[in-house]
């Protein structure tokens, strides 16, 4: 199912239509719960749900926003401990083969133990209190509300909110970090990443190839700020870990390579966020409500109409 609007839906048919779907393609993915694929589908779905109504949420009523955000917030939290030691162990793997050649066959043997044995215990949690069931009622509750939800106003004023917001707060917080480049800050500015990814995905019929070239960028970036913040959660388990069963030495080793590795995803971060908010939040969304606003009107070549809309340059962004 293409996660995107059609030329001749309108908004408030597409965001049911488009929450419904995550919910339908989510139930299809539980089916087949023992696998940590199968898990990260789930998540995947419902994060493109939540973002349908933050697209639009300028337009939904609150009590049935809230509604909707806490049914699919705990579904959610549902799959989060299989997911954050799925993520864990994976996170481990990929900083070891990163560094292959400075580093002893052996070498960080107690962490990874230990991380794959919370792996398994925690899939094996999952199977035995039938948590894919408890998600699943939530998600059905879901699709339900997504049925029945009301969305005022039409076109590109149903959408322009949300699409400023998200890449307001996504520029915000880039500054917040270059400003105090905490762990938090940067997560925080991950989500705001992730916002915007999925509002340009679900815009992209509008001018594919700009938009698909734009959905490259922060899918970039989102990956980056991602694997920051899962090495933070998997230096924080580690220390415990470590310090518990008096394996110092190996966390020194491996709080090595994490930072090593997070000064490279930061800085290329740092770079791409300052190409992709060069513009002014109201300049960004006024360009896609041209695009959009053109290809409502069902011409044939966006391209020629909308190219005078395009940033000409890249520039950090103004405070």
């Amino acid at each position: 199912m293409a996660f995107r609007f059609k030329r001749k839906e309108s908004v408030a048919r597409a965001t049911r239509r488009l929450g419904h779907e995550q919910c339908d393609d989510a139930l299809e993915c539980l089916a087949d719960c023992r696998q940590i694929e199968a898990i990260h589908c789930v998540r995947k779905d419902i994060k493109k749900a939540r973002a349908m109504l933050r697209l639009t949420r300028n337009r939904i009523r609150k009590r049935d926003y809230r509604l909707l955000i806490k049914l699919l917030r705990q579904a959610a939290n549902h799959l989060a401990a299989v997911r954050d030691a799925y993520v864990k162990s994976a996170a481990l793997r990929d900083l070891l083969a990163r560094f292959k050649s400075q580093l002893a066959p052996q070498a960080l043997r107690h962490v990874r133990t230990t991380l794959q044995t919370d792996l398994r215990k925690e899939k094996e949690r999952f199977i035995e209190r039938n948590t894919a069931e408890a998600v699943q009622r939530l998600i059905r509750r879901a699709a339900r509300q997504f049925d029945d939800l009301n969305i005022s106003g039409k076109g590109w004023p149903a959408l322009c909110p949300g699409v400023k917001v998200a890449y307001r707060q996504g520029r915000e917080a880039y500054q917040t970090v270059l400003e105090h480049p905490a762990p938090e800050n940067f997560h925080e500015w991950r989500k705001r990443v992730k916002d915007l990814w999925y509002d340009v995905r679900v815009l992209r019929p509008v001018w594919p190839e700009q938009m698909d070239a734009m959905a490259a960028e922060l899918g970039t970036l989102g990956e980056h700020l991602g694997d920051d913040h899962d090495l933070f959660i998997l230096q924080e388990t580690a220390r415990k870990q470590c310090i518990q069963e008096s394996h110092a030495q190996e966390f020194e080793t491996l709080r090595g390579l994490i930072e090593a590795r997070q000064r490279e995803l930061r800085l290329a971060a740092r770079e791409l966020g300052a190409r992709f908010y060069s513009e002014k939040p109201s300049t960004f969304s006024s360009r896609l409500g041209r695009y959009w606003r053109l290809w409502r009107r069902g011409k044939k070549d966006v391209r020629a109409d909308a190219l005078s809309d395009l940033p000409t340059k890249s520039s950090a962004p103004s405070s």
